[in-house]
């Protein structure tokens, strides 16, 4: 009987991913329950973060609307005044 090769290649690939996954629970810098933890406390941080940015951008447009309604206030004003003025005279 010839062999086709493909059953050498599928014992090949599932030994090589037996010892590629053994190789990596050994040389794992951490369990999977501190890597949970460490992923969580990324997350956390990264939402605070983001948290914060959307804060001080709202706070920031807020600042631009109130100065652009007072600029715009203020020139209401003067046109009215000039107005008032020319039809006066």
């Amino acid at each position: 009987m010839k062999d086709s090769g493909f059953g050498s290649f599928l014992a090949g690939v599932i030994i090589g991913g037996l010892i590629g996954t053994a190789i990596g629970l050994l040389l794992a810098p951490e369990s999977g329950e501190e890597l949970r933890e460490h992923v969580s406390d990324f997350v956390d941080e990264k939402k605070s973060a983001m948290g914060e940015a959307v804060s001080e951008g709202k706070a920031a447009a807020e600042q631009a609307r109130a100065t652009m309604m007072s600029a715009l206030q203020k020139d209401a004003l003067t046109e009215a005044a000039e107005a008032v003025e020319g039809s006066a005279s």
